[in-house]
């Protein structure tokens, strides 16, 4: 399927940026106001649809605002944000697991995501440890958990500790009873991660953006066979609050079709 995963999870933490990025004013008291603004006008695109776009990962505030029956009229289902962002070394933040999962079933969502960072080759086995025992809990509920132990774009020895994750990811798939969706930075390898669809307990791989720019992160998505995009700042790239909505439906259908086109086209 060369339809992708819309990511629309910003928090409180990471909101402002968003809403700089968009040209947009805000103070911290209508900056999540505004932000839901700006999804709601992304997703009434004629393109945002079900035949470009599988799902969206949402922030429990975007939930609570009656995004998810929005979405489900479009034919997209909903995966529900549910850390409460990381600790200093990249692990996460203690947060309810068992109440987040809770509310994710309440509200029709059919999955749920938890992003880690693998800052140093030291807590990658922290992280991954963290990410599968939460993921086993969300599977014995019956929903999908996105596993996302990000490497950031910048990191000196990015190859190296991708080519890390890759070894001391196998076990932890090896013994998961039930399917993850394995969102992963873009690697530096085409096809690093390509051996992990083979695995029962993977329903599929997508690559995050992770601030590439749109037109660099689908270059290295076509390099990945077996693997489709959840991308954020790659899908609302070029989106500026100030576009007529002929404009800004112009630019956001360009950058669907841009990523619908690099999951689909691989480079063999």
């Amino acid at each position: 399927m060369s339809n992708f995963i819309a990511a629309m999870d910003h928090s409180g933490g990471s909101t402002g940026g968003v809403l700089e990025r968009y040209g947009q004013e805000y103070t911290e008291e209508n900056k999540m106001d505004l932000v839901h603004q700006m999804r709601l006008r992304m997703v009434s695109n004629p393109d945002f649809n079900s035949d470009n776009i599988s799902h969206a990962i949402l922030y429990k505030d975007t939930v609570d605002r009656g995004m998810v029956p929005i979405l489900e009229e479009k034919g997209i289902r909903s995966i529900l944000k549910i850390d409460s962002g990381c600790e200093e070394d990249g692990t996460l933040k203690d947060f309810d697991v068992a109440g987040m999962i809770e509310y994710a079933k309440l509200n029709k969502c059919v999955g749920t995501k938890m992003r880690s960072i693998i800052k140093t080759a030291d807590v990658m086995e922290d992280v991954l440890y963290q990410q599968f025992a939460i993921a086993q809990d969300i599977s014995d509920a019956s929903l999908i958990p996105i596993v996302e132990p990000e490497i950031p774009i910048d990191h000196e020895e990015k190859a190296e500790l991708e080519a890390m994750l890759r070894k001391n990811m196998t076990k932890y798939l090896q013994k998961h009873n039930g399917t993850v969706i394995l969102k992963l930075t873009l690697p530096e390898m085409p096809d690093l991660y390509r051996d992990f669809t083979l695995y029962s307990s993977v329903f599929k791989i997508v690559g995050l953006s992770g601030g590439y720019t749109t037109e660099e992160a689908c270059r290295r998505l076509t390099q990945n066979i077996d693997m489709t995009a959840s991308f954020s700042r790659g899908l609302s790239e070029g989106l500026l609050v100030t576009q007529t909505d002929e404009e800004f439906n112009a630019k956001l259908s360009q950058n669907i079709a841009d990523i619908v086109e690099a999951s689909s086209s691989k480079q063999v």
